[in-house]
């Protein structure tokens, strides 16, 4: 073959091979269409899209935007932060004018993401509007829905639920109306998240499970591990230590899928340190904290961990050494000036105050304890407002009533498939509609069977004459509490009141007008405690309360308020032909709080039994605290020379 036919032969094979491959860097479809692939193989997808970075410059400029975008999102998914950063950097200098708006919203949401990291909430929260605007602006539902998601979990982060919660309820619809089992799954996953940061850990448990259900069923294995974090991190919060480690160990193994995955790493080695801390395992927990914090990581979350360090080395009397990891955690926080007045942040002033006590700077840690109290009470009482508890309801409510509406739109097309069947087979259609009539008695039957069963709980749990709690429940109530509580998890205390002289006020005014104190009595206490507290009659006139995480300082409070609420009260007894009376009645209050040496519910009562009779024998209409001076010394039933089952009788 001659030289010239040779050499115009591999010109025209090599412009042939150039015009192919220029078609491919130009075609994006493949690219755009591969996002399930992502989510199904992301280190495969990644070494794929690799190949082409050589080609980078030869790319189309739309071509070369969906090539970044797909690599940022793989890089995401595989945990390698630090180069999802730098890609993102490098697609939003090629964006301008003729940019897709698709990938305009997603880069918009990956840069949220990147803020939301650094720590910097109010910029990730300004970019995730931009991005959820942009895209409602161009019908992208699907876009908006996720920036929704990523922007309501952005929210929980600077504690602010209430706006959360209205956020990803919007995008829970949305989801609800594509029918779109992914993004249910990721809407899921924050509702687990912003649940158990509200310390409702069951519910944050379930929305959990139901997402790593979703995502186990869509075989997508990089949202399979963040699910079973967040597993891992709501058993730590709810205490279940073992649990906790078990999850953060599965998390460890499930993460190998991504190749040298750093930061996925470094939240398994936190999440077990911080397990072992918080359970009190300090000599194991140090060495976690040690090669945690050495790992790179998140520095919110390495203030936690110096948070932990600080509280061990006071438990290990190494002082100066927490203080300088509390110095070290306080710099973090400085650096984030948004996570001021968390929960995060206020723990600092617990943790100073517990290495003043060490440091036997007594009072200085009383004004620490006393501000972090401060603190925490205006954060309990911001997260756990009527308005935010209106809007946990109303979402709940709304959820459920997505959920039917859809499923009554799938009922409608049922009942057309029902009508093409009855056409064709009128008997079919008979016996169908005879299996249905059947299942809605079973439903009517069912139901009122179980409004029944609830009238039956109800009475037989409640007073009929005080209309609070019986006996028999407010004791079950209090053993339980005490069985499955321990004096390092959480203080308990109890009340025990009786009426004073009620055996003078039947006596002399009748029996209706003693039923009628006691019903008043019973209001004014139900009136002075918190929601979650118990109260019930245990006797003729005398009350149990139950009050949980209360000390013996609080409790006191608690009851010279309800000793003085009944001192400000009078009562009117007579009828239209009588002259109405004006009774002043008092009560007696006896108090106790569990201690190390409480080991059953019994000897809390009895404390405050014998603290209600020395509040009797001192004079009445006082509320006394149970002292261990009590125990062996003079009881006054003895001066009475009565026993101890009718001394209520006689007062």
């Amino acid at each position: 073959m001659p030289l010239v036919f040779r050499s115009i032969l591999f010109l025209l094979l090599t412009n042939a091979i150039f015009v192919v491959n220029a078609a491919q860097l130009t075609d994006s479809s493949a690219l755009q269409n591969m996002e399930k692939e992502l989510y199904q193989h992301p280190w495969k997808s990644y070494q794929t899209l690799l190949t082409q970075t050589k080609d980078l410059e030869n790319m189309s400029p739309h071509y070369q935007l969906w090539w970044l975008l797909r690599k940022a999102q793989a890089e995401n998914l595989l945990y390698f932060f630090d180069k999802f950063e730098h890609t993102v950097d490098q697609a939003q200098q090629h964006v301008n004018r003729k940019t897709p708006i698709r990938i305009t919203v997603k880069l918009n949401i990956f840069q949220g993401l990147i803020f939301q990291r650094q720590g910097r909430y109010q910029q990730s929260q300004a970019t995730l509007k931009k991005a959820k605007q942009l895209a409602r602006d161009h019908q992208l539902t699907y876009l908006a829905v996720q920036a929704k998601q990523e922007l309501a979990y952005t929210r929980s982060l600077t504690e602010v639920y209430e706006l959360s919660l209205i956020e990803l309820q919007q995008a829970y619809v949305a989801a609800f109306a594509l029918n779109d089992d992914f993004l249910i799954a990721k809407i899921n996953e924050v509702y687990g998240a912003i649940y158990g940061y509200m310390h409702d850990y069951g519910k944050s448990i379930e929305y959990y499970q139901k997402a790593l259900w979703s995502y186990r069923q869509l075989q997508y294995p990089a949202h399979e591990v963040e699910a079973i974090y967040g597993l891992a991190s709501t058993y730590r919060y709810w205490k279940k230590y073992k649990l906790a480690i078990e999850y953060y160990q599965r998390y460890e193994q499930a993460i190998e899928f991504s190749p040298n995955n750093i930061n996925g790493k470094f939240y398994a080695a936190y999440g077990i340190a911080m397990s072992e801390a918080e359970q009190g395992n300090c000599t194991k927990a140090l060495v976690s904290i040690e090669y945690a914090i050495n790992l790179a990581g998140l520095n919110d979350y390495k203030a936690e961990l110096y948070k932990r360090q600080a509280q061990c080395f006071i438990t290990k009397k190494s002082l100066t050494k927490a203080s300088n990891s509390l110095a070290k955690a306080s710099d973090i926080f400085a650096a984030m000036p948004e996570l001021t007045g968390t929960h995060w942040q206020i723990e600092m002033v617990r943790i100073r105050a517990e290495l003043a006590q060490a440091n036997g700077q007594g009072n200085q840690a009383y004004q620490l304890l006393k501000q972090f109290n401060q603190e925490e009470t205006k954060l309990l009482k911001k997260n756990s407002s009527d308005r935010l508890l209106r809007v946990r309801s109303a979402m709940e409510v709304d959820r459920q009533n997505v959920e039917i509406s859809l499923l009554q739109q799938r009922g409608k097309v049922q009942e057309l498939l029902f009508e093409q069947q009855k056409q064709k087979n009128t008997m079919q259609a008979y016996i169908i509609g005879f299996v249905v009539i059947l299942a809605c008695l079973i439903l009517l039957f069912v139901y009122f069977q179980w409004r029944h069963n609830k009238k039956l709980l109800l009475l037989s749990i409640r007073d009929a004459l005080s209309d609070s709690f019986n006996r028999r429940y407010v004791f079950n109530y209090l053993n339980k509490l005490i069985n499955t509580n321990t004096v390092a998890e959480n203080t308990v205390s109890i009340m025990v009141i009786d009426i004073d002289n009620f055996k003078q006020v039947n006596d002399l005014y009748g029996h209706t007008f003693g039923d009628k104190i006691i019903r008043e009595i019973a209001k004014v206490g139900s009136d002075t405690i918190r929601n979650e507290d118990v109260i019930g009659r245990v006797g003729g006139e005398e009350f149990l309360c139950v009050l949980p995480g209360i000390d013996a300082v609080q409790c006191l409070h608690i009851a010279q308020r309800f000793v003085n609420k009944v001192n400000a009260r009078e009562f009117l007894v007579g009828d239209e032909f009588d002259n109405v009376q004006r009774v002043k009645v008092t009560v007696s209050i006896g108090l106790s709080t569990t201690t190390e040496h409480i080991k059953t519910s019994s000897m809390l009562y009895l404390q405050a039994d014998k603290a209600l009779y020395y509040a009797k024998y001192s004079g009445k209409n006082r509320a006394m605290q149970y002292q261990d001076s009590m125990q062996d010394s003079y009881q006054p039933e003895a001066a009475f020379g009565q026993d101890h089952s009718s001394l209520s009788d006689e007062y």
